[in-house]
C-alpha cells in the first residue's frame, strides 16, 4: 500500500486535496466534539491514551516524503494501524524546509482518514505560522508552485484550518509525556497542567502556554527561574528542573519531543527527555529515526534511557 500512498498523493488534483484535508480537519474537530479515541480521551489540545497496545512516535517530517514512507514500511503500517488499540504519533512538522510537503501533508491526512483511533496528529511549530510567524514557512509557495494562484489559496486556507484542530500534547499510558518542542516554564501553567495544554490554543493570546509547547529547547540552565530566552527569538530554553517538575505533576516518566535535529535521538536532562528526529532531506549531516514500543515495555519505564531500545534509525 506505500507505493499507491506516494503516487496519490503526487497525483492528487486540487480538488482531491481539498477533500481529503477537509475530511481529515471533519475528524479531529469530531474526536475534540466527542472527546472520544478508542482507549483513550481528547480533552480540547491534550490526548490522553490509557490503554495503547503498541506506540509508534513520529517526529519531524519537513516534506521529507521518502523518510516517512520508509517509516511507514518499516513500521508495516497498514497492518499496525488496523488495530485501533495501536497508536500511530506524529508529534509535527510536517512541513516546510523539504521538496514534498504537500505529499507528507496528503499522507498524513490520508492515513488519520483511514485509521482514525490508530492516528494522532500533533502540531509543531510550523502548523502555527498565523499564531507565530517565521522565516522559513515555504509550504504557501509549494502548493502555489503546483496548483497555481487561485486554487493554491483555497488549499492554503484549508490546511491552515486544519493546523487548529490539531492537537498539542498526549499522554501514553501514564508513561509517556508527548510534546513537539517542549515544557511550559510558568508555575502557573504548571500548576494546573492538563488544563494549561487543554486550553492551550485558545488561550495563546492570554498565557505563552502554546508558544512554548511548539518553541521550547531543553538546556543546561543556571537561573534561578530554570528558563532563559531562547537563541531562536520565539520559546525558551527550559533547564532540568522544569522537566523534574512536570514528570512529577503530570505522573509520566519520560518526555518525548522533536524541534532539533539530532543523529536520529538525543537524550537530555538526566535520562528525563528523549528527542527524537525523523528526517534527513533537509538535514542532510544528520539521521532519522522513529520509536516503537509495546504498551507492556512501557508499564516497566523508568526514564528516557530505557526507549532507547526501542529507537529505530533508517539506514
Amino acid at each position: 500500500m506505500l507505493q499507491p500512498l506516494g503516487d496519490s498523493a503526487a497525483n492528487a488534483s486540487a480538488q482531491q486535496f481539498l477533500e481529503i484535508v477537509g475530511e481529515a480537519t471533519a475528524t479531529l474537530r469530531s474526536q475534540r466534539s466527542s472527546r472520544r479515541i478508542a482507549g483513550g480521551e481528547v480533552d480540547g489540545d491534550l490526548v490522553d491514551i490509557h490503554e495503547a497496545e503498541s506506540v509508534a512516535i513520529i517526529s519531524d517530517l519537513h516534506g521529507d516524503m521518502e523518510s516517512l514512507l520508509r517509516i511507514l514500511s518499516a513500521i508495516d503500517h497498514e497492518s499496525f494501524l488496523a488495530n485501533p488499540a495501536n497508536k500511530m504519533i506524529f508529534l509535527g512538522d510536517y512541513v516546510d524546509r523539504g521538496s514534498d510537503s504537500l505529499g507528507v501533508m496528503y499522507s498524513i491526512c490520508h492515513l488519520k482518514c483511514a485509521h482514525p483511533d490508530a492516528v494522532v496528529l500533533m502540531r509543531g511549530n510550523h502548523e502555527a505560522p498565523s499564531e507565530f510567524p517565521f522565516s522559513s514557512h515555504d509550504l504557501p509557495h509549494r502548493i502555489i508552485e503546483r496548483f497555481g494562484n487561485s486554487e493554491g489559496r483555497a488549499i492554503y486556507t484549508k490546511i491552515l484550518s486544519m493546523f487548529g484542530a490539531l492537537t498539542a500534547g498526549t499522554i501514553v499510558n501514564n508513561r509517556l509525556l508527548l510534546v513537539h518542542g517542549g515544557l511550559p516554564t510558568d508555575e502557573g501553567a504548571l500548576s494546573n497542567w492538563r488544563e494549561s495544554i487543554a486550553t492551550a490554543q485558545k488561550n495563546h493570546t492570554r498565557n505563552r502556554v502554546l508558544e512554548e509547547l511548539l518553541w521550547n529547547d531543553p538546556r543546561q540552565v543556571n537561573s534561578r527561574d530554570g528558563w532563559e530566552d531562547s537563541r531562536r527569538g520565539i520559546g525558551r530554553h527550559f533547564g532540568s528542573s522544569v522537566t523534574s517538575k512536570w514528570l512529577q505533576a503530570s505522573g509520566t516518566k519520560a518526555v518525548v519531543r522533536g524541534h532539533e535535529p539530532c543523529q536520529g535521538f538525543r537524550i537530555d536532562h538526566e535520562g528525563m527527555i528523549l528527542t527524537l528526529f525523523s528526517c534527513t532531506e533537509a538535514y542532510p549531516g544528520f539521521k532519522a529515526a522513529f520509536l516503537k514500543v509495546s504498551g507492556d515495555k512501557l508499564a516497566t519505564l523508568r526514564n528516557a534511557n530505557d526507549l532507547l531500545s526501542y529507537v529505530k534509525f533508517l539506514e
